[in-house]
């Protein structure tokens, strides 16, 4: 009886290759792959030359060697009449059906040293095995070590891009400023910003696209509608949902393999929404991917924690926004409320101060002042001549010249506004002009007698301004000049009572001013009315808006 050495075949080598390569080296002899579909019957695969079983009785011994070998999985010896041995080592392959053994005839004198030896070397792959997979592991949480990192630069940065003033009141700059670092750290293939609410159909507004082949991919209508569908699951947690591209629940979008939905929601609601579609595929190490190299392939929670972080810091920057658009609001009202209070001592002065803030603010935007800084001086102009509420009204009303002391009395304005307002923590910023409107650049000026450069900015444009309403305006002792004596005085006084640079300024926008000057009305003050049934609004506990009677105020 005799046993060829068996050969392999190339399509059952491919997957045992490295360890029947590592047999053949140990044994230096050819190893040959017998298989098994589940049956009892094993078959030889075999190539080139090689012997075969002549007996029957040895093959059905063999038969049962593989089926020994496989089913303990560990390698087994049977010996052979003239002092070979026929070894059998099982070839483990966890994700297949077929059963495959490795079988060769070797020479030998002890059959224990051999099955020793072919232990020995399966533990030796088997280990090898266990190294390469920690490799790849350790090199897959490096990567997540490094993309953690990225995410909390990201979040870093986005922190940062909050506290820019130039940047507090732009959501949409600083939606247009994320998205691409938000994209490539979530390692989306596109990033979506939709705004709108539950009530309003969200529309989309900005998009990021980490390949330009991707412009065409989706319809907005369509990734619009997916929002829609699932809004009401995203404003309980993000929503994520992967492997859509083999499934038939979005027909419509044949390109979208999975997303990420997250809201960006504030306390009154939903605002918008960042949507993420397909994410970026990484290579994976093998080809059936441990449970811990899925976030290469699909999105997880990583990623949706990231987004969903980014949307809360940018819902609450837009509350906060809007809570200092509310606040901005009401302050004017303030300004405006206390500028009432001081006109209404003097008929003659209705309307002074808001023409000298519009004059002002004009006159800031030609000399380079921002939008913000034009805007604050609006408010120094509504309030400069605030300290006027603390002087007298015969002083006020005073038709004819007034007297050293009756001047002194109107000089203490200045000081009596600056008073008024310090304790407005959030009205600093007027504080310069209300005081030092009525300085001259020749240190004539009241009440500090600063000269040139140490009077402050907005008290140089304001004096300009204010100086014009004045002197255009008529009051109870005389009739406003016009504006051609206007200019020449302007000039006569430019380097000693005002500043040249800021009166050729004025001169140039002229036409503006004038433009507001002769369309300026005062808005009429509110007037009560009464209800239809006879009812004072001032009633205890009254509430126009809810009268029967229709009550209303004008």
């Amino acid at each position: 009886m005799s046993v060829g050495k068996v050969a392999l075949v190339d399509s059952e080598y491919d997957e045992h290759d490295e360890t029947v390569t590592m047999l053949e080296e140990a044994y230096g002899t050819c190893f040959g792959v017998w298989t098994s579909s589940g049956g009892d019957e094993w078959l030889a695969a075999e190539r080139g030359e090689g012997g075969e079983f002549s007996s029957d009785h040895c093959l059905e011994q063999l038969q049962a060697l593989l089926a020994e070998a496989y089913d303990l999985k560990e390698p087994r010896a049977l010996e052979l009449p003239r002092g070979e041995q026929l070894l059998a080592v099982p070839l483990s392959d966890s994700n297949s059906e077929v059963r495959k053994c490795a079988v060769s005839v070797v020479e030998a004198n002890s059959a224990e040293l051999l099955l020793q030896l072919a232990k020995s070397k399966l533990r030796e792959l088997e280990q090898e095995d266990d190294i390469k997979l920690l490799k790849q592991e350790n090199e897959f949480f490096l990567k997540q070590v490094c993309d953690d990192f990225e995410e909390l630069t990201f979040l870093r940065s986005m922190a940062e891009q909050l506290t820019l003033e130039d940047d507090a009141n732009d959501v949409a700059g600083l939606i247009e400023y994320l998205m691409p670092q938000l994209g490539e750290t979530a390692s989306v293939e596109e990033l979506y910003f939709l705004d709108g609410g539950m009530e309003d159909a969200p529309r989309v507004k900005q998009r990021w696209l980490s390949n330009p082949d991707f412009a065409n991919r989706f319809e907005p209508r369509d990734l619009e509608q997916l929002v829609v569908q699932y809004s009401h699951k995203a404003l309980e947690r993000p929503v994520v949902l992967n492997g859509l591209i083999e499934s038939d629940l979005h027909p419509e979008l044949p390109a979208l393999n999975e997303f990420v939905l997250v809201a960006v929601s504030t306390a009154i609601g939903p605002i918008g929404w960042f949507l993420g579609v397909n994410k970026v595929q990484q290579a994976c190490a093998a080809g059936d991917e441990p449970y811990w190299q899925q976030s290469l392939v699909e999105f997880g929670t990583s990623e949706a924690s990231l987004i969903h972080t980014a949307a809360a810091m940018l819902a609450s920057h837009t509350h906060n926004i809007s809570f200092l658009a509310e606040r901005e609001r009401m302050l004017v009202s303030v300004v405006r409320t206390l500028v009432s209070a001081v006109e209404s001592k003097d008929a003659y002065t209705c309307g002074h101060s808001e023409r000298v803030a519009l004059y002002g603010k004009c006159l800031a935007a030609a000399a380079g002042y921002g939008a913000e800084a034009s805007e604050r001086l609006y408010l120094t102009g509504l309030l400069h001549d605030i300290g006027k509420i603390g002087v007298s009204d015969a002083v006020l009303k005073k038709e004819g010249s007034l007297t050293d002391e009756e001047f002194a009395e109107i000089q203490r304005h200045p000081d009596i506004g600056w008073a008024i307002l310090r304790e407005l923590t959030h009205l600093n910023y007027v504080l310069p002009g209300v005081l030092h409107h009525h300085e001259r650049v020749d240190g004539k000026g009241y009440p500090d007698q600063l000269a040139g450069g140490a009077i402050p900015r907005d008290g140089q444009l304001l004096a300009v301004v204010d100086a014009f309403d004045a002197m255009t305006s008529d009051r109870p002792y005389r009739k406003g000049m016009s504006v051609e004596r206007a200019v020449e005085i302007f000039k006569q006084g430019a380097g000693t009572q005002w500043n040249t640079e800021l009166v050729d300024l004025f001169l140039e926008i002229l036409p503006e001013i004038v433009a507001i000057k002769e369309g300026y009305q005062r808005p009429p003050l509110p007037q009560r009315v009464k209800c239809q049934g006879g009812c004072q609004i001032e009633q205890s506990g009254h509430q126009p808006a809810n009268c029967q009677l229709a009550c209303t105020v004008s």
